[in-house]
């Protein structure tokens, strides 16, 4: 569809096709890097942490370092809601709730988005690329990355200034209406940590609530607005995670886009409350794209 091929990890590469190796959620999870098959662009859709805690940002730059080498482009990313640090507007006045162990600064802050970001003097560029709402020319592709998402049950409950409650990108849909209509026209691809609602967003225990039947969680600001774009304007490639429960592609007719739900682990917060952790999926392999350029 629209130039656009999903292909198995070993397939042969065609000349004048950009290979894409996607995954999205990986919390801090030990996916060995042998999983990951060479290309020219790694991308990833947010939530590398557990709780966004300095060593696990650490840990989680990494791992993706540990990965850059095999792509041509190296990796562009972007942060989701568990990367808390990364979210200049609300961390400040959220961490000394959220992680009074934990001293941060404006300056402590630049320096987790550096893990994550080389930009190097003169404007050159190492193999880590962030995206902060914002757009890049990436292996000749047009690339948006945004990583908002939508408040959840909890946060909803919170009084409207309460630092947490807009913590780690999440915002009411008043605003995320107005951060998705800075999403370009003419995207390639483009990266947001939610889904839109009704694609690849079926959850069945969001905010931590066992549902009778799946309820879908995406983001109905984000579905409008690639509605309103006319077709021929509409990304080709839309790559996100956030929803466990919903991995997987879908190809939309109607759309004229690729949706692809990378999420690469099993758990959530309840999960963790429990005890548990988050656990690589069964037979998880990350998602490749063929895209021609």
């Amino acid at each position: 569809m629209n130039n656009v091929a999903i292909m198995p990890p070993g397939s042969p590469r065609t000349p004048g096709w950009v290979r894409l190796v996607i995954v999205s959620d990986t919390h801090n999870v030990e996916i060995p890097t042998s999983l990951f098959p060479p290309g020219d662009l790694l991308i990833h859709a947010g939530d590398h942490t557990v709780a966004g805690l300095s060593f696990e940002l650490v840990s989680a730059a990494a791992w993706l370092r540990s990965l850059a080498s095999r792509y041509t482009h190296g990796v562009v990313a972007i942060a989701g809601n568990h990367d808390r640090p990364l979210d200049v507007e609300t961390w400040l006045g959220a961490a000394p709730h959220s992680q009074p162990g934990e001293s941060w600064t404006t300056e402590t802050m630049a320096g987790a988005r550096s893990l994550f970001d080389d930009l190097c003097p003169g404007g050159g560029r190492g193999p880590l690329r962030l995206l902060q709402h914002s757009a890049a020319e990436v292996a000749g592709l047009r690339l948006f990355g945004s990583p908002y998402a939508g408040l959840t049950p909890r946060r909803q409950a919170m009084a409207e200034d309460n630092p947490q409650r807009n913590e780690g990108f999440l915002r009411d849909h008043a605003r995320l209406a107005e951060l998705y209509a800075d999403v370009p026209t003419g995207l390639d691809v483009l990266i947001t940590h939610s889904p839109p609602l009704g694609i690849l967003d079926s959850s069945v225990q969001y905010g931590g609530v066992p549902r009778e039947k799946p309820i879908a969680v995406g983001s109905a600001a984000l579905r409008d607005r690639l509605r309103a774009m006319r077709p021929a304007d509409r990304p080709r490639v839309h790559i996100f995670g956030h929803e466990h429960d919903a991995r997987g592609v879908v190809c939309d007719p109607e759309m004229g886009m690729v949706f692809v739900n990378a999420a690469a682990v099993n758990g959530d917060q309840a999960t963790l409350k429990r005890g548990g952790r988050y656990v690589m999926k069964e037979g998880f392999r990350p998602w490749v794209v063929d895209i021609k350029g």
